[in-house]
Order: C-alpha cells, then sequence, then structure tokens
C-alpha cells in the first residue's frame, strides 16, 4: 500500500510516497478504507517540525472518511468520519471499536 509520509521535518517537498504494510486489525478494533483524506494545519505544522510531540515517520491526513472493512461484525460496512487521533494511510486506518 501505498502512503504519504513524512520521514523528516521541513517544507512540502520533505513529503515522500512510499510503500507501507497494510494495518491489520487487533481485537477491539476495526480496519477503515480511507475514501477521503485531507490534509488539516496541524499536518502542516507536523511536517514543519512546529509541534515538539510529533514522531517521525508520520502519515499525515487526519481528517478522513470511509467504511469499515475488517474487525466487528456489526460494524462492517458502516461509514465513518472523523479527526483521527491516529496516524492514517492513504489507503486505510485502525480505529478501536469505541473511536
Amino acid at each position: 500500500m501505498r502512503a504519504v509520509l513524512i520521514e523528516q521535518f521541513g517544507d512540502p517537498s520533505a513529503l515522500q510516497i512510499r510503500d507501507v504494510p497494510q494495518p491489520r486489525p487487533n481485537p477491539g478494533e476495526v480496519l477503515v478504507e480511507i475514501h477521503a483524506a485531507s490534509i488539516n494545519p496541524s499536518d502542516v505544522k507536523n511536517f514543519q517540525g512546529a509541534m515538539k510531540q510529533t514522531t517521525l515517520p508520520r502519515i499525515p491526513g487526519r481528517d478522513f472518511a470511509g467504511v469499515v472493512i475488517e474487525g466487528d461484525p456489526s460494524l462492517m460496512g458502516m461509514e465513518v468520519w472523523a479527526r483521527s487521533p491516529r496516524k492514517i494511510s492513504t489507503k486505510h486506518l485502525l480505529l478501536t471499536n469505541k473511536s
């Protein structure tokens, strides 16, 4: 799976597209297939190095919309959207059932 990845701080030219493994849900998590994601101001501050708590590498795009494709059977096919506290790839996201 391909994802935009922040591997070093800098301007937008520091963003790289990389192959990363598709996430696998643990018990209590679901896998969301991302249909749309956006870069928000906190993502920009992250890749500029302005947010001291940022750890690298990091996948930006915390605002998302998608569909649950793996995990709790009662949630399969559920449309979800949010601002995620977790890392998002360009294709999939893990969320806890409580998210």
